[in-house]
């Protein structure tokens, strides 16, 4: 999986959270509200980033976009 980009590896994990297939196109701008993930379900996706990446994202942590999620990610990542 090295040669996949943490947006993509995001947008996965983010699809398969929202049940969405993989044809599901999703940018940077897309709202995880308007793909169906409540609170519940945006808990469980960054319960999923925590394991895909070996990292550990702040309980505070709401993001709203899928570029939020990344950017996130991408930040603990560089630590």
């Amino acid at each position: 999986m090295a040669d996949q980009s943490t947006f993509d590896r995001v947008c996965a994990i983010v699809r398969e959270q929202a049940g969405l297939d993989d044809a599901a196109e999703l940018t940077p701008e897309t709202k995880l509200t308007e793909i169906g993930l409540d609170s519940l379900a945006t808990v469980e996706a960054v319960m999923a980033c925590e394991d895909e990446f070996g990292i550990e994202i702040d309980a505070e942590s709401n993001p709203e976009t899928i570029g939020e999620f990344v950017s996130m990610v991408d930040e603990l990542l560089d630590k």
